[in-house]
């Protein structure tokens, strides 16, 4: 004897687990594109900041002399962990900086801040002074003063 209103039966059961796990299957890339997205972020983040604390650093000891590029490495704090050519282990921030001569304006500099983080299969590191799509580029003048 059939009682159809006493419950709820397998095909019910069936159709409904379907449902769930193809909305699940459908909605797990979002969580991974999700979590890239937040670490891109936070990454370009720590590189600006990165980058003003050099900018800061260098107004702090004016007047600057001319300089060639002068390559950093950072560990995830933002501490100084190198200098040079080669990467230090634990490197997770590249930051590349110059100040050259403006022409016509004696004593101001341009000075030019790059930073990118170091990501798995980069080498530990990145050695010019290209901007990674989560990294930070800033350029501005800096001068004695009147």
């Amino acid at each position: 004897m059939w009682h159809f209103g006493r419950g709820i039966g397998l095909v019910e059961v069936v159709i409904a687990v379907g449902l769930f796990v193809t909305l699940a299957a459908g909605i797990a890339p979002l969580f991974a594109l999700s979590a890239r997205s937040l670490a891109a972020a936070r990454h370009r983040t720590s590189s600006l900041i990165l980058a003003v604390d050099k900018l800061e650093q260098l107004r702090a000891s004016l007047p600057l002399p001319e300089t060639t590029e002068q390559t950093e490495y950072l560990d995830t704090n933002g501490r100084l962990i190198g200098v040079g050519r080669t990467p230090p282990s634990g490197t997770a921030y590249v930051r590349v900086w110059s100040a050259g001569a403006r022409p016509g304006l004696d004593g101001v500099r341009v000075v030019r801040v790059t930073v990118a983080p170091v990501h798995p299969g980069d080498g530990g590191g990145r050695q010019g002074p290209e901007v990674a799509p989560d990294g930070a580029r800033l350029v501005t003048l800096l001068g004695a003063g009147p």
